[in-house]
């Protein structure tokens, strides 16, 4: 059940994170793909949030995810806009793409749903033989402050005549591996009570600045950058890099 994104806790993400809600990221790489002309990829898409701004800024985008329950949110919100669906249902272990893309996408921290570093290598690997030639992938992750955050957490929605909820409570840090195991309660309420519930077990793991950029370089990728918070280049002597929680590498293949 780990990492799963069931019907209700795809419900909730759609709520809290509506389609073109952005933490600067969508701006950003925006900003960042004006050069790119051909297609883009997004995996785990979700439910449309990043993707379908880009599609709306004239981009081609395909996207995957693991979720069908994700997919049906974001097949529901592009049938309504008209554009096209270029999404599927894949995982990051056998996605499998035909054309070449200019530009790779992962915004949000999505690539550290991958657990093992192994795994991921071999992901980025995999998305680096999606490029064309002069292909760049742009990916956030999340600063490994994030580990020392294990407070339990609380969230609801009013949606009028229903109420949802989500309990995350951490029950696992491993300092040593950089991963994290929360237990997700997402809860459906109405008038009449509790309609249903659903239990996810959410394990992340966090990476380094010089990890993840020595990953990168490992699978074939050259002329690394590294934003932090969107707008801050990364240095060694940056006095940014203590407090920043997001960290966006940028890297051509």
């Amino acid at each position: 059940m780990k990492n799963k994104y069931g019907a209700l806790a795809s419900w909730v993400y759609h709520v809290d994170k509506p389609i073109g809600r952005s933490f600067g990221d969508v701006e950003f790489y925006l900003s960042r793909l004006k050069d790119s002309h051909g297609p883009i990829l997004e995996p785990a898409v979700g439910n449309g949030r990043f993707l379908i701004p880009l599609l709306e800024a004239g981009y081609t985008v395909h996207g995957f995810d693991a979720s069908s329950h994700m997919l049906k949110v974001c097949k529901k919100e592009l049938s309504e806009r008209n554009l096209t669906d270029n999404i599927s249902r894949q995982t990051f272990k056998d996605f499998c793409y035909n054309e070449k893309f200019s530009a790779v996408v992962l915004p949000a921290g999505s690539i550290q749903l991958i657990q093992s570093p192994s795994a991921c290598l071999e992901f980025i690997q995999g998305l680096k033989r999606c490029l064309a030639p002069c292909g760049k992938i742009i990916v956030d992750i999340d600063s490994l402050s994030c580990l020392y955050d294990s407070s339990a957490e609380a969230r609801r929605w009013d949606l009028g005549k229903d109420l949802l909820t989500l309990t995350e409570t951490r029950i696992q840090t491993s300092y040593l591996h950089q991963t994290t195991i929360s237990q997700l309660r997402y809860e459906h309420w109405n008038l009449d009570g509790l309609v249903s519930s659903e239990l996810e077990i959410f394990m992340l793991r966090f990476w380094g600045i010089y990890e993840f950029k020595n990953m990168l370089r490992e699978a074939g990728f050259k002329e690394i950058s590294i934003t932090l918070d969107y707008k801050h280049p990364f240095s060694e002597d940056n006095n940014d890099v203590a407090s920043a929680q997001i960290i966006t590498f940028e890297a051509s293949s």
